[in-house]
């Protein structure tokens, strides 16, 4: 019976859900409530036996797709060790033949490379039998030749060195000749440079005289210029100072009166103070006044502007 349920679980959950409908029926008829069909226990026990029958056959059912399936999975595990086991046995069959392949190739590689070798020995050999007499008929050859070289590289020599010397004193010669033209040309070079360098000094001096005489001669006519524009520059000054001069009343001596003059560009008056003037007060005053009354005193003519005098003496007198 335990054996029965551990297999059919199923049937044994649905069997318990049937009794416990069936219990809550017959309390329901009990409590007073509607009525309702009353069903059978002999019923109920068909139908719980019926449904787990039919359970019975869906988990056999279900029990053969399981096992089927695992026989369908042991078939292709069995087909896959026995394709494993070829394969491997392939395998090692190729692997076999590779290495039997390897030795045959290695094999016959040595073979190839001793024959090769002796071969090879023998060839060196001929070639230095061969290359020993050739070698011995070459120097035979190159001591002749270098025989005959030496003896022409000797002719050659002793033409050259020859040829050498004339030329060598031809050359000498030469620069003999061209030593004594060079010195007689640098000595007549030297006797022109000479006379020349005289004729220039003298002409330099000349000309030195000349413009010494014409700059002193331009200095003392400068001179005169300046000494007479001065004069009409200061005559100028004098006169305009004279015209704005009034007599003062009751002056009846009018003495020379040194008057200093301070002026600033353009004739602007700055100052003026007296020396010697022995006259009177008015008379001072009166000078004074005309001084202030001439401004702006007169500049120099054009082209004598540095005649001009910041400080001007005048001696005035009416």
């Amino acid at each position: 019976m335990l054996g029965t349920l551990k297999r059919h679980p199923r049937a044994i959950l649905f069997s318990v859900v049937l009794h416990v409908v069936v219990i809550g029926l017959t309390l329901l008829e009990f409590s007073g409530q509607k009525a309702m069909p009353v069903v059978s226990k002999q019923g109920m026990v068909d139908k719980t036996i019926q449904a787990e029958v039919i359970d019975q056959k869906q988990l056999d059912k279900r029990a053969q797709e399981i096992k089927k399936k695992q026989a369908d999975k042991q078939k292709k595990e069995k087909q896959k060790n026995r394709l494993d086991k070829l394969k491997k046995k392939q395998q090692a069959e190729l692997k076999k033949k590779k290495q039997q392949d390897k030795k045959n190739k290695a094999a016959a590689d040595k073979k190839r490379k001793d024959d090769a070798r002796k071969k090879k020995k023998a060839a060196d050999a001929k070639s230095k039998a061969t290359a020993a007499k050739k070698k011995k008929a070459e120097q035979k050859r190159k001591a002749e030749a270098e025989k005959k070289r030496k003896a022409k590289q000797a002719k050659e020599k002793a033409e050259k060195e020859k040829k050498r010397k004339a030329e060598l004193a031809k050359k000498k010669q030469e620069a003999a000749r061209k030593k004594a033209a060079e010195e007689k040309r640098k000595q007549q070079q030297a006797i022109k440079k000479a006379e020349k360098e005289a004729r220039l000094k003298a002409e330099a001096e000349q000309r030195a005289k000349e413009a010494e005489l014409k700059a002193q001669l331009a200095a003392e006519e400068r001179q005169r210029a300046d000494a007479s524009e001065l004069s009409k520059y200061k005559s100028a000054i004098i006169s305009k100072i004279t015209r704005n001069w009034r007599r003062p009343p009751k002056s009846d001596k009018n003495p020379v009166c040194d008057v200093h003059v301070l002026q600033g560009p353009g004739g602007i008056i700055l100052d003026v103070t007296f020396g010697n003037c022995p006259g009177s007060p008015e008379y001072r005053a009166s000078v004074e006044l005309a001084v202030y009354k001439a401004e702006p005193l007169p500049l120099p003519a054009k082209g004598f502007e540095h005649l001009f005098q910041r400080e001007i003496n005048i001696a005035f007198k009416p």
